[in-house]
């Protein structure tokens, strides 16, 4: 049962420049039919008059429902929240499952917007807060920055395709193209033709001070280069706009580091302001600290997770990021394919796992990262595939990341035979 079914409920169906509203009586009777407002000050304030006059005819204060719909629930949704209202968030999904409750298939913004109301109010469903305004622009800040991160990795590939063509042996010189020495050197000089007219002498100084590497060691770069000059002149491509091409692409690649080191910088200011609060800062030292995991990746994590007491349990924290598995049972039939479900946050499965591939390797002295959860992947990997024993390792890091941010205290390495001791004397001790 619902513990909002006696409560006065608002549904709101959300789109980009208006809403509709429905409102359920504490007895479940529609007040009105679904009106529209449009998300201008004054449509705010129609909505804003409407539930306060019905708080007073009802003795009842309005709790308001919205559907997650990206950003454009959100100015409504604060706008309400900054005039003492208390609202939800319901995930779209547990909407849609009971959209189809009717046999008639009617589907507008108005039916939708009474299913909100009815779902909130009959249905005991699981709702979310929108997080604070200063989690809320940390997650944007870091999701902006993956998104830059995967713009730049596409157009490194594409580079490097038509440096291919352009400039033939340039990797087998340069192992990373993408390095100081490198660069510079294309930025000039974008094709191997190009090259053939420049002073060796010269631009092995050049590239070595970039690079801080000595001048023989340019030479010798720039020398192995020119031995590619046959294959250049055998493939007969005219290189004057692939030329330009190069120098756009060393550029916009320059333009989005540049503004992944910015949003680096503003996140870090973020977290380090007075008015950060200081459970979200502290939750982001206690992911920081535990091996594997780095400052951005337990910036996104927090950021992603929001308010971690709307968690009781590691399997819920699990079922938020999508890596609990996906039952598929019918009668007898019992599907043999678990998968992840994949529901939830996308970029906080993307975290989770690069820090279990960061947790299972070893450091440039050869020891383990996590020398625990290095001995669970092997482990695994003797019965199941390496990607599969890596979602385990994923499912693990979680209940780890569950136990610091609720105990608040710092990641320690515990044995699975310390483990069982540490709950044996706990479950005496209770006794």
């Amino acid at each position: 049962m619902s513990k909002f079914l006696n409560e006065f409920i608002v549904g709101i169906d959300v789109a980009s420049e208006f809403s509709y509203v429905a409102m359920l009586a504490p007895n479940g009777d529609l007040i009105r039919k679904p009106f529209k407002i449009d998300h201008t000050p004054a449509g705010f304030q129609y909505l804003l008059q409407t539930l306060k006059k019905e708080e007073e005819r009802l003795n009842r204060s309005p709790i308001y429902f919205v559907e997650s719909t990206g950003i454009y629930h959100l100015p409504l949704f604060f706008f309400l929240r900054s005039n003492d209202l208390k609202g939800f968030v319901l995930n779209p999904l547990c909407i849609h499952s009971n959209k189809n409750n009717n046999i008639r298939k009617v589907k507008n913004d108005k039916k939708d917007a009474i299913a909100i109301a009815e779902v909130a109010k009959y249905k005991d469903i699981k709702v979310s807060l929108v997080p604070e305004p200063q989690i809320l622009s940390l997650r944007m800040l870091v999701r902006e920055y993956f998104a830059l991160a995967d713009n730049l990795t596409d157009c490194k590939l594409r580079f490097l395709n038509d440096l291919k063509l352009v400039f033939p042996g340039f990797t087998a010189a340069f192992k990373n193209p993408f390095s100081a020495g490198a660069m510079t050197l294309l930025k000039d000089y974008p094709s191997l033709q190009s090259l053939q007219d420049a002073d060796l002498e010269l631009l092995s100084e050049r590239v070595a001070k970039t690079a801080r590497r000595s001048s023989d060691w340019a030479k010798t770069k720039l020398l192995k280069l020119f031995d590619y000059a046959v294959i250049a002149k055998a493939i007969g491509l005219s290189s004057v706009f692939l030329e330009e091409k190069i120098r756009i692409q060393i550029q916009t690649i320059k333009a989005i580091e540049t503004s992944m080191a910015k949003i680096e910088i503003a996140i870090k200011k973020q977290i380090e302001s007075t008015t950060f609060p200081k459970a979200f800062r502290k939750n982001i030292e206690l992911l920081d600290a535990i091996p594997g995991v780095g400052f951005l990746s337990a910036v996104t994590l927090v950021a992603e997770i929001g308010d971690f007491s709307s968690f009781s349990s590691a399997k819920a924290l699990t079922a938020f990021f999508g890596v609990d598995p996906n039952v598929n049972e019918s009668g007898k039939f019992k599907g043999d394919r678990v998968r992840m479900s994949k529901r939830g946050s996308k970029l906080g499965r993307r975290i989770l796992f690069t820090i279990a591939m960061a947790s299972v390797r070893k450091t440039r002295k050869g020891d383990a990262i996590n020398p625990v959860l290095k001995a669970y992947y092997e482990n695994k990997t003797v019965s199941k595939k390496k990607k599969v024993a890596l979602v385990a390792v994923m499912h693990k890091l979680l209940h780890y990341i569950f136990a610091v941010l609720r105990e608040q205290k710092p990641f320690e390495f515990r044995k699975p035979e310390e483990h069982r001791r540490t709950l044996l004397l706990q479950l005496k001790s209770a006794a």
